[in-house]
């Protein structure tokens, strides 16, 4: 073949390549990297909180993890809480987000929530107590917790709505505001006296 053919057909796909590249469009700006108001984040985390004294307040599970500096708030979402305030009770929080203060021991719950009582060591013929609403805020440090939006209980075969709730979890205490219950009571059964 010859040379000036193979420099023709070289210089034609030269300039196919060339319109093809110029077709393409211009090349977007590189991305910009800014400074966040987030110092860490990580996910799937667990983690175990203890006192001054080393002993466990309470380990946590989560889906994800971001500690935000303005807040000083640990952010979380898809937390599991097992909470041990006193020797004698033990409750299991469950939420879809959650911002918890490691300093002061705030303690802000919201998508949904459910606080079950996993039972008092000295009356274990208590049915667990299991507490279902939208928010609830507390301090871990101090065991209060509470919900100023309308909350479900159940206990046993006992079911019933309040319109808030407040509760010490160190002693096992509740309190409910505006208790509304269903009662069904048993069927009626006529049998003759004599």
């Amino acid at each position: 073949m010859n040379t000036r053919i193979l420099i023709v057909l070289a210089l034609i796909l030269a300039g196919i390549a060339g319109w093809f590249f110029k077709q393409q469009g211009e090349i977007t700006p590189p991305v910009s990297i800014e400074a966040t108001d987030v110092d860490y984040e990580a996910t799937d985390i667990k983690a175990v909180q203890t006192n001054d004294k080393g002993e466990t307040e309470y380990e946590l599970t989560a889906e994800s993890l971001t500690h935000n500096p303005e807040t000083n708030l640990d952010e979380m979402s898809g937390i599991t809480m097992d909470w041990e305030p006193s020797t004698e009770q033990r409750y299991r929080i469950e939420a879809g987000s959650a911002a918890i203060s490691q300093q002061t021991g705030d303690l802000s719950l919201s998508g949904g929530f459910t606080l079950t009582s996993e039972g008092n060591k000295d009356a274990p013929d208590i049915a667990p107590i299991k507490v279902i609403g939208n928010t609830l805020k507390g301090n871990t440090k101090s065991g209060q917790v509470y919900s100023e939006e309308p909350v479900k209980i159940e206990q046993g075969m006992n079911r019933f709505e309040a319109s808030s709730m407040t509760a010490n979890l160190e002693t096992g205490e509740y309190e409910f505001g505006q208790v509304a219950v269903a009662f069904t009571p048993a069927e009626r059964q006529d049998k003759a006296l004599f």
